[in-house]
């Protein structure tokens, strides 16, 4: 058995390929043959490098995935050609960039309209005309199409750039790894569709040597052929004479070029004799591999062809999408084709104005719509099919396994870091159920991969993550917005922070958590790194300036908050002595309370107690009204009557102490407060920061407050009896104080 492996085109949808072959390495399924096309072609040559001993993580696939993790903006894989920015009517600016995002298998939208002829012309001219202030401007703007320098939108200038960094490539592994390639590319001159192999040859369909001329004669042969030449010139002169010379002049011009007739002829004869005597020389052609790489990447319109030999090269796309039989002339039997893109129908719209048709009715769409509808769509559909499950089957003892994306989140066009996060783990969960799927039921395994995709929820997963790359743009303070060609706007947009787009995050994340769990329990495999989808957030061209998550740890009680610790809503610290509280309050306040208790009452079991009080009290006053008006000889009995009175009010006070001792008398606290952070937002967390900072995060885990005290690891902090808030360090010493 000998595996290949087949990388289709798709521009910057080869992410997902990178992500199904990481799973294939996993499972220890190596390919011995690798075959690519476009985008397929860039992943080809990194791969054939092979893995080696494993100890080199810029080797190979973890290179790969290194070089597609590196990617931040389009401007990282491709960037516009100098003369489209000449180009000022944005409406045919718009056309000209929608026909390069869009694929007939992997060649530009526009070039289907064009090659359309006449009509497609006359569409296109039609439709942009009604764009344009006048004839003038149509004009000037189309002029500079066509003016024969224009010869793409974009050039693939970044990932030339790559490919001649020896840090990025290194083309000696790729010779010696032992690995075939094949690259497909297609002669702009002749048609013809060639592959590039892992030595820098071209060769055929059929694996046959494409052999080109190298001298075209023998140097015995060259001065005839130099003649040749001469003669010809001289004809066309005479020719050129004839068109424009007077009547009486014309016979002898004609007598002249039939002489030179005569001597071509004769001299035709010569070279054909020296060329059987000393026939030309031919070799194989031999190109540059970084070369030959670029050509299979270029998208017709999008990006240039790039000269090979004598012939001008493009992406091998245009005539096959995906080279499954590349790889088995190669002599691959156990084959594992990966797609970059869902070939699944998209509905239909308008190829100018962009919008959805509900239908092909008359006064719906027009010729233009149909023939974009039957040529761009239906029949790159019906091309891919066709590759990917040929009528005939593929040859006996050659097994084909197709890994292909659900649907696509981003064009051929579009780079952005988060995207290409989620596409590879996309890509690698696709593999899994198709390769699981296949394991089970060979015959009918794409059937069972798609239900393996639904029940173990691949596509949900997918779809959740998208989703949430989306709202993180504004949980973040940024907007999310799009260009006309529907790529995300890079630099984006500032705005206000979202709490509710915030909250959205976290709940998707839960729910993103609890699918990929369901996911494994099912026997579904996912990266190694998923864990992290969950607890960080997705990357983006911009740096979040906040964490996703808010800090955690245990909660703080009694009167101190040791290092790691939080403090829960509402349930703050307290001194010792009870005087104060330290409240981290739901309005995201922090505030040091100064506390007073008043006792409004007794408790039922001593109120009898409190009124025999009552009642003795009011007796000593009525003695010492007495006393007041008493004669000499009453006061000292009156005297002694209140000593007693007042010895029982004092035993009887006694007594209700020790009856609040048992049962406590009702109190109101009042709660004064003498110190706060000022921080009222919607509250996060309070923490006490390892490093010996004490901070407050509001919900949307922005640092509201700190004490900063950072640099004074293992600090804790105390609410004392005398009212003050202390950071103590380790070693005892007070570095933060704040008095109440």
């Amino acid at each position: 058995m000998t595996v290949g492996l087949v990388l289709s085109g798709g521009g910057a949808r080869g992410d997902f390929q990178v992500g199904a072959v990481r799973y294939l390495y996993e499972r220890n399924i190596r390919p011995a043959i690798i075959a690519g096309t476009s985008v397929g072609a860039i992943n080809a040559i990194k791969l054939t490098e092979g893995e080696g001993n494993g100890s080199d993580a810029t080797r190979g696939l973890r290179g790969l995935i290194g070089i597609w993790r590196e990617l931040k903006t389009s401007e990282d894989m491709w960037r516009e050609e100098q003369w489209l920015g000449t180009i000022q009517n944005s409406e045919i600016l718009k056309f000209l960039n929608a026909s390069a995002g869009h694929q007939l298998g992997t060649v530009g939208l526009g070039v289907a309209k064009l090659a359309l002829g006449p009509i497609g012309w006359a569409w296109v001219a039609y439709d942009l005309a009604k764009v344009v202030s006048s004839i003038e401007e149509l004009e000037r703007e189309l002029g500079k199409v066509v003016n024969g320098q224009a010869r793409s939108l974009y050039n693939l200038n970044p990932i030339l750039e790559k490919l001649n960094d020896p840090a990025k490539l290194d083309l000696n592994k790729v010779r010696q790894s032992g690995i075939q390639m094949r690259l497909g590319v297609v002669g702009l001159e002749s048609g013809a569709l060639r592959y590039v192999t892992e030595s820098g040859n071209l060769l055929e369909r059929g694996s046959a040597a494409y052999v080109q001329s190298g001298p075209m004669l023998a140097p015995e042969c060259a001065p005839i052929a130099t003649k040749i030449r001469e003669l010809e010139l001289a004809k066309s002169n005479l020719q050129a004479q004839l068109r424009t010379a007077a009547t009486g002049d014309k016979a002898a011009l004609v007598e002249q070029i039939r002489d030179l007739n005569n001597q071509i002829t004769h001299q035709n004869g010569l070279l054909a004799s020296c060329s059987l005597n000393h026939p030309p020389r031919t070799s194989p052609l031999s190109v540059s591999l970084v070369q030959g790489t670029l050509a299979s990447a270029s998208i017709p319109l999008a990006f240039p062809p790039v000269k090979l030999g004598g012939e001008n090269y493009v992406d091998g796309g245009v005539r096959e999408i995906i080279p499954i039989q590349a790889a088995i002339e190669a002599g691959a039997t156990e084959i594992y084709a990966v797609l970059a893109s869902d070939s699944s129908m998209d509905p239909a719209r308008s190829a100018i104005g962009g919008h959805l048709l509900p239908s092909f009715d008359p006064g719906v769409a027009n010729v233009g719509d149909i023939i974009n509808r039957a040529t761009s769509d239906i029949m790159a559909n019906e091309i891919v099919l066709n590759e990917v499950e040929p009528h005939n089957g593929w040859s006996p003892g050659v097994n084909v396994t197709i890994i292909q994306p659900d649907n696509d989140i981003h064009d051929i066009m579009t780079i952005d870091p988060g995207l290409i996060d989620i596409r590879m783990a996309h890509g690698y969960m696709r593999a899994d159920d198709t390769y699981q799927a296949r394991q089970a039921d060979a015959a009918r395994y794409r059937q069972l991969a798609e239900q393996y995709s639904r029940d173990r929820h691949t596509i949900l997963i997918y779809e959740t993550r998208h989703a949430i790359w989306k709202l993180e743009y504004a949980a973040n303070g940024y907007q999310l917005k799009y260009d006309s060609n529907g790529r995300p706007i890079h630099p984006a947009p500032r705005m206000e922070a979202s709490l509710q787009a915030m909250r959205e995050v976290r709940s998707l994340k839960n729910l993103l958590r609890d699918l990929v769990r369901e996911r494994q329990q099912k026997g579904g495999y996912v990266p190694s790194e998923a864990e992290s989808w969950w607890t960080t957030w997705e990357r983006h061209p911009w740096t979040p300036d906040r964490d996703l998550w808010l800090p955690s740890g245990p909660v703080a009680e009694g009167n101190d908050m040791q290092p790691g610790e939080v403090l829960a809503f509402d349930r703050g610290l307290h001194s010792p002595n009870g005087a104060y509280s330290l409240v981290y309050q739901a309005d995201g306040n922090l505030v040091l309370y100064k506390i007073s208790r008043i006792i409004t009452g007794n408790a039922p079991q001593c109120q009898p107690i409190a009124t025999e009080i009552e009642h003795l009290q009011i007796s000593l006053r009525n003695l010492q009204a007495q006393l007041a008006t008493a004669g000499p000889r009453e006061k000292p009995e009156l005297l002694a009557q209140i000593r007693e009175v007042n010895n029982q009010i004092n035993e009887k006070k006694s007594a209700l102490s020790a009856c609040h001792a048992t049962y406590p008398p009702p109190t109101t606290v009042q709660r004064q407060a003498v110190w706060a952070t000022g921080t009222g937002a919607p509250a996060g967390v309070c923490i006490m920061q390892r490093d010996g900072n004490l901070a407050i995060y509001d919900e949307g885990s922005r640092l509201r407050w700190s004490s900063n005290m950072g640099g004074n690891p293992g600090s804790r902090l105390v609410v004392q009896d005398d009212g003050k808030i202390v950071i103590y360090r380790p070693d005892g010493r007070a570095v933060w104080t704040k008095q109440g």
